[in-house]
């Protein structure tokens, strides 16, 4: 191999001395050589052949301006065998090559040009008329061995002159170089492999060229993977007759092979496991794997004497197994398997190879399409999903696209006007709900007049209450002009509640903790520097000790909303008689009862209830107190207990036996506008006469989180200035709670 490189770089300097008299004589001889040492650097780099060969023929169309090129070549491996490859230049002519010209050439052992007539008659209906082209076909020998053939094909009217077979002889010894090269890199095939024809060896019949002429007009007209490789394994099946296939996709970055169409096999099985889609094997068992991993096509027939290449299917003793080369490397492998050990020759093999070679073009362009198909679907269902609305817009304000978000957040769906300006059309369906309506026109028109500009609004909404959040950006198209603008709106309606919520909390908390505060540091005061008569003392010391509890029982009430709020409350439930709730909660009651009348109504037969006997003493207590402070002017104050009636429940009210608690006040009553709210934490309605009385406005938020824990419900009625009525349910013991307790 060392005398054949050296022979080979001393032609190519006999060549470059020759030609370098005719240097001087004209510029083209000089381009020609510059070519020619370019290519002889190209032939000889680190880069697969195949990478080589499309470089090279790119620079030889610059000086010989063919239409396309075809290197026909036989590697010979380390171990005895050859290896059959063939390279063509890109952007190819769509008429077939005659290989029986090939075969023609090669035994002659002469270059040879010649016009020729190139048809693709073969396809019904073809729309490529007759032609005639120059044709130019070198075998490429060195020490008596045929290493190879370089073919080129010009339109006609285009002669390969005297100066293109001068160059092309002279890079003839640097192709059997590379050649010889590339073919000590291959490892060995195993034994019984073959993976194609001999230099004299057989080329495809007519019949099966016109079979491949015929299915390069369908693989042109696919852009589906599926299509398209399913249409690769019918034509293998139908042309080599082999009793099942399949095609798998390669993934190199996985070592894998990922199934895709299949066909032929008993119980629907392959490689012995579930013929599924997008099935993924490993690609370093069997000979589809191996075929993969070398990038070339590899046949058994007879795997019993492999029993290493396991065989695809059940029952197969022949397989082929055929790579489509994309960009250097296998993208795909067709697989084919037959009982019959004598199923596939040099002509099968021979045919699967050019089919998958007409097929690696397609292939990726189909791969790229589904690529690029599955990214936009993607990307689709994100945008679509995405609970910020986005939006975009051309530079007028129009509105280009939207996800459903979008038109949710603004409550335009089923929205129909077409076009969409947010500048005209937004602002008008918006107005009633607006409280601020020139502030979204001047953003959606500051938006025009500053187009590079970022801008941000926080807008609030009435009628239901909603506060938004709108981001417009700019968009620039690939030359950095701005295009557009992006709109992404948030509902940060929460957001503002909680603030609003934590505002109120730390208004109220520090109004009701500074009041009683000062009450006992004043009386403590007091009491401290000063002597007072006992009577004084006594009533300095309950003046203190009431405002001592309640500052104990607004403690208490933030403690119980943060258990109820982590879910950290558990029930100690028993069956409990409501009577001695009532009784206890009555002498409890009576000192605040100076400006009040209480009014008991329990049913004579009232029946035990379920409970947890401390909290719902609580809840009732929350009530009864609420009635005694928003009823500023006394009044009757009612409880009432009785087993309730369905008639009485509210619709959602869960089915069962229950227990009504009412409690009925004569004071100030809730405007129908705040009775919905009444029961969110820390909300108390704003009037002179709640600002007066105080609270936290916890007190209904934990009885209603107490009640549902039990598993009841708690409602409201009121009417402005004639009181109000609120009723909570309990549920009734049942027999097997009884008989627990």
């Amino acid at each position: 191999m060392e005398a054949c490189a050296r022979a080979a770089r001393q032609s190519v300097t006999v060549a470059l001395q020759g030609n370098g008299t005719m240097t001087a004589k004209t510029d083209r001889a000089s381009e020609a050589l510059a070519l020619l040492a370019e290519a002889t650097h190209c032939l000889h780099g680190e880069q697969p052949l195949q990478q080589r060969m499309h470089r090279l023929f790119e620079l030889l169309r610059v000086s010989l301006r063919f239409r396309d090129a075809r290197l026909t070549c036989w590697l010979q491996s380390a171990t005895p065998g050859t290896v059959r490859q063939q390279y063509y230049s890109a952007a190819g002519w769509p008429y077939p090559w005659d290989d029986a010209l090939t075969r023609q050439v090669a035994l002659a052992g002469t270059m040879e040009t010649r016009t020729i007539v190139v048809s693709n008659a073969a396809v019904v209906d073809s729309h490529l008329p007759v032609a005639q082209a120059a044709y130019l076909g070198a075998p490429i020998y060195w020490s008596g061995r045929l290493w190879g053939v370089l073919e080129l094909r010009a339109e006609h009217g285009h002669s390969f002159g005297p100066a293109s077979r001068e160059l092309i002889t002279a890079l003839l010894p640097q192709l059997a170089v590379a050649i010889a090269q590339e073919g000590q890199r291959l490892p060995a095939p195993p034994a019984g492999a073959s993976d194609g024809e001999t230099p004299t060896g057989l080329t495809l019949d007519p019949r099966r060229q016109r079979q491949l002429v015929a299915i390069d007009t369908r693989l042109e007209e696919m852009l589906g993977v599926h299509d398209l490789l399913s249409l690769l394994l019918r034509r293998a099946l139908e042309s080599t007759g082999a009793e099942a296939g399949a095609v798998a996709l390669v993934d190199h970055d996985q070592g894998e092979l990922v199934l895709q169409v299949y066909e032929g096999y008993p119980d629907e099985r392959w490689a012995g496991l579930p013929a599924q889609s997008r099935q993924r094997l490993s690609w370093e068992a069997g000979l589809a794997g191996r075929a993969a991993r070398l990038g070339r096509a590899l046949l058994i027939r007879d795997v019993t004497l492999q029993p290493a290449m396991l065989p695809a299917g059940y029952g197969a003793r022949a397989e082929l197994a055929a790579p489509i080369l994309v960009d250097g490397r296998a993208a795909a492998v067709i697989v084919l398997d037959s009982p019959r050990s004598n199923a596939f020759g040099e002509e099968e093999l021979a045919f699967v190879r050019a089919l998958c070679d007409r097929a690696a073009h397609p292939l990726r362009r189909a791969i790229h399409y589904q690529d690029a198909l599955e990214s936009a679907n993607f990307l689709g269902q994100v945008f679509a999903s995405l609970p910020t609305g986005l939006a975009l817009l051309d530079s007028n304000g129009k509105v280009l696209r939207a996800n459903p978000a979008w038109y949710a957040l603004f409550g335009l769906n089923g929205h129909s006007r077409t076009p969409f300006h947010v500048s005209l059309d937004l602002v008008e369906t918006l107005l009633p709900r607006l409280q601020e309506p020139l502030t979204l026109t001047e953003f959606c028109t500051s938006g025009q007049r500053t187009p590079s500009q970022s801008r941000l609004l926080r807008m609030r909404l009435v009628n239901p209450t909603q506060e938004l959040q709108v981001l417009s950006v700019p968009t620039y198209d690939s030359q950095q002009q701005v295009t557009g603008r992006l709109w992404a709106v948030s509902d940060v309606t929460r957001e503002g509640e909680a603030e609003r919520l934590k505002t109120e909390f730390v208004s109220i908390v520090s109004h009701e903790l500074r009041t009683p505060l000062t009450s006992i540091l004043g009386y403590t005061e007091l009491l401290l520097n000063r002597e007072f008569t006992a009577d004084e003392r006594r009533q300095f010391i309950s003046t203190v000790y009431v405002e001592a509890s309640r500052l104990s029982q607004l403690v208490e009430d933030l403690l119980n909303f943060s258990r109820l709020e982590a879910g950290k409350v558990v029930l100690n439930q028993w069956v409990t008689s409501l009577n001695s709730i009532v009784a206890e909660l009555t002498t409890q009651l009576h000192t605040q009862l100076a400006r009040h009348k209480l009014l008991l109504a329990v049913a004579p037969n009232l029946p035990p209830a379920h409970i947890d006997r401390d909290k719902v003493k609580q809840i009732i207590f929350n009530l009864l107190t609420n009635a005694i402070k928003y009823s500023p002017n006394g009044g009757e104050i009612a409880l009432e207990l009785h087993e309730a009636r369905p008639e009485q429940l509210p619709a959602d009210h869960p089915p069962g036996r229950f227990v009504l608690i009412g409690v009925h006040d004569q004071g100030i009553g809730i405007a129908p506008e705040d009775l919905a709210r009444i029961w969110e934490r820390f909300y108390r309605v704003d009037n002179t006469n709640t600002r007066r009385i105080g609270g936290t406005g916890l007190g209904l938020s934990i009885s209603k989180a107490l009640v549902e824990l039990h598993g009841g419900r708690i409602w409201a009625e009121s009417e402005l200035g004639s009181g109000s009525s609120f009723y909570f349910t309990l549920p009734v013991a049942s027999e097997q709670a009884r008989q627990a307790s």
